[in-house]
C-alpha cells in the first residue's frame, strides 16, 4: 500500500486545497555550476537562470525531494526549458513521461465542457437538471459546477454506498446521489467550495451530452487538438479505493511538455474561441458581491506572483501555472509533475518560479527523523475512533503504523517528536493527544483539533 493511498480518506473529510505558499521552513542550498542546455533561450539572463534551476533542482534530487520532471514555456508557447531526473513508476523520468495528474485535470475537464458551450449544446446557466437524469438539485447550474459554487458534498455518500468489487461509473454516480440525496452545504452560488463532486458531475454531464465516454469525450475535444501527444485518459490504476470510471476531477496523466501544450491551446483560443478565453480568466462574483478565487477549473493566485492554474494531488504532485499579466514574465508557463512521495511541491515550485524570475529564493529540506525510544512508541498502540473512521496504530520492528479500518494495510508514522509523527510520503502530520499523567488518549492530525480521534482500545486487531 503506497502513502497516497490514504490521501482519498483525507480529502473526504475536508482537507481543503491549500494556496500557493512555501510548505516547510527552507534555507538555500544551491551552487552556481555550470550548465550546458540543448538550446539556450536567446534572453541574456536565460542560460544563467537555467543553469541555477539545474543546480537548484539537482540539490534537491540528491537529498531525495525530487523525482519527475519541469518544463517552462514563454508567451509564444515555445518550451524554453526542460529538467527530469529520477523515475516515476519504474520508468526514467523525462518531460515526455505521462504522469498522472490528479486535480490539474480540472481544467481539462472544464475545456471540454466550455467546447460544448461554444457550440450551443451546453447552457452554462442552465440547471444540471436539464442535461443529467436522475439528478435531485434543482438549483445548481454548470456554472457553479464549474466554479466549485455549488454546494455539492456526495463523495462521501457515494463511496459509503458504492459497489467495491468494482470502479464506479458516472451512472452509478448519479443512481447512489438521487437515492441518498446528500444535502448542500449551502445555497448555489453563495460562495466557493473546493469538492471533486462538482468535476465528478462535469463528466457525467459530458457523457450524457456527447453521448461518449469521458475519456474519449475528452481526448476528441482537448487533449489531441491541443497536441498532448503522451496524454491518456482513464482513472490511475493506483487508486483502487474509489476510482471512478469516469473521473473529471482527476483522471488524465499526461506530460509535463503535454500540459504545457494544453494551457498554450486553450489561452490561445485553439481549443474554445477567445470569448471563452477571456471568460476562464475572470474569477465569478459570489452572492455577497465578493470574489470567488476558482474559475473554469483553475485557481487565480495573486501571491508570490499573478497566476492562475492549478496543483494535482494523488499518486502524484503536479503543478500547472502560467504567469498572469502584471507578472514579472506574463504568459510564461510552468508545468511540474513529481513522483512520490512529493511532499515539498509547493515549496520547490514556488522557487522555481524565483529563480526563473532572477528573484532570492528557498529550498525545502529534508524533514528530520527523532530517536524514540520503544517503551514511548508502545504508549501510542490503539484504536482510534475519529471523523475518517476507525485508525488503528501498532508497534512492529520497533516502528509505529498507521492503518484504517478496512484499508488492508498500513503505513509507517515517522517520529519528529515523541508525540508528532509524519508520513515519509504525505504531507501529513499527526499528533498523539495526552493527559495529564501522559497516557496518549487521541490521535489528530496536527493544528486540526476537529479531527481528534479518541482511543477506543489499547489492543488494536489482530494484537
Amino acid at each position: 500500500m503506497t502513502p497516497t493511498r490514504l490521501l482519498p480518506l483525507l480529502i473526504l473529510c475536508g482537507c481543503a486545497a491549500a494556496p500557493l505558499a512555501p510548505e516547510a521552513p527552507a534555507s538555500e542550498r544551491v551552487s552556481l555550476e555550470a550548465a550546458t542546455r540543448e538550446a539556450a533561450p536567446p534572453e541574456a539572463m536565460r542560460p544563467y537562470r537555467a543553469a541555477r534551476l539545474d543546480s537548484a533542482l539537482a540539490a534537491l534530487h540528491a537529498d531525495g525531494l525530487f523525482d519527475g520532471a519541469l518544463a517552462i514555456s514563454d508567451a509564444s508557447g515555445r518550451v524554453v526549458y526542460r529538467y527530469a531526473s529520477g523515475a516515476y513508476e519504474g520508468d526514467l523520468a523525462t518531460t515526455r513521461t505521462p504522469f498522472y495528474l490528479a486535480s490539474v485535470s480540472k481544467a481539462m475537464t472544464a475545456a471540454a465542457v466550455l467546447t460544448l458551450a461554444a457550440e450551443g449544446r451546453v447552457d452554462l446557466d442552465a440547471p444540471v437538471q436539464t442535461y443529467l437524469d436522475p439528478w435531485p438539485y434543482r438549483d445548481v447550474t454548470v456554472r457553479h459546477l464549474l466554479n466549485q459554487t455549488s454546494g455539492l458534498h456526495f463523495l462521501t455518500a457515494v463511496t459509503a454506498h458504492r459497489d467495491t468489487t468494482r470502479r464506479v461509473t458516472t451512472a452509478d454516480l448519479l443512481g447512489i446521489v438521487a437515492r441518498q440525496r446528500p444535502g448542500l452545504g449551502f445555497e448555489p452560488g453563495a460562495q466557493f467550495d473546493y469538492d471533486n463532486a462538482n468535476y465528478e458531475t462535469l463528466a457525467a454531464l459530458l457523457e450524457a451530452v456527447t453521448g461518449k465516454r469521458y475519456a474519449e469525450a475528452v481526448r476528441e475535444r482537448v487533449t489531441e487538438p491541443a497536441g498532448m501527444r503522451d496524454a491518456t485518459t482513464g482513472a490511475s490504476g493506483e487508486i483502487p479505493w474509489a476510482a471512478w470510471a469516469g473521473g473529471g476531477g482527476d483522471a488524465i496523466n499526461a506530460s509535463a511538455e503535454d500540459l504545457l501544450a494544453f494551457d498554450h491551446a486553450f489561452w490561445s483560443g485553439e481549443i474554445v474561441p477567445e470569448a471563452w478565453v477571456r471568460a476562464a480568466a475572470e474569477p465569478p462574483t459570489l452572492a455577497d458581491g465578493s470574489t470567488s478565487r476558482y474559475v473554469f477549473g483553475r485557481f487565480v493566485e495573486t501571491s508570490p506572483r499573478p497566476l492562475i492554474g492549478h496543483f494535482g494531488d494523488g499518486t502524484s504532485k503536479t503543478a500547472l501555472y502560467r504567469e498572469r499579466e502584471g507578472g514579472t514574465s506574463p504568459g510564461t508557463t510552468y508545468a511540474l509533475v513529481m513522483s512520490p512521495p512529493g511532499i515539498h511541491r509547493t515549496a520547490i515550485f514556488t522557487a522555481i518560479m524565483a529563480i526563473w524570475n532572477g528573484e532570492p529564493f528557498e529550498l525545502p529540506q529534508a524533514r528530520p527523523v527523532a530517536e524514540v525510544a520503544p517503551e514511548v512508541l508502545a504508549r501510542h498502540v490503539g484504536s482510534y475512533s475519529s471523523g475518517m473512521g476507525l485508525l488503528h496504530i501498532t508497534l512492529e520492528d520497533g516502528q509505529l503504523r498507521l492503518e484504517p479500518e478496512g484499508a488492508g494495510g498500513s503505513e509507517p508514522l515517522l517520529p519528529a517528536s515523541e508525540t508528532v509523527f509524519y508520513f515519509g510520503g504525505q504531507d501529513l502530520t499527526w499528533e498523539f493527544v495526552q493527559d495529564a499523567s501522559g497516557r496518549t488518549t487521541g490521535l489528530q492530525l496536527q493544528g486540526n483539533p476537529e479531527t481528534l480521534g479518541q482511543r477506543v482500545s489499547d489492543t488494536p486487531p489482530g494484537e
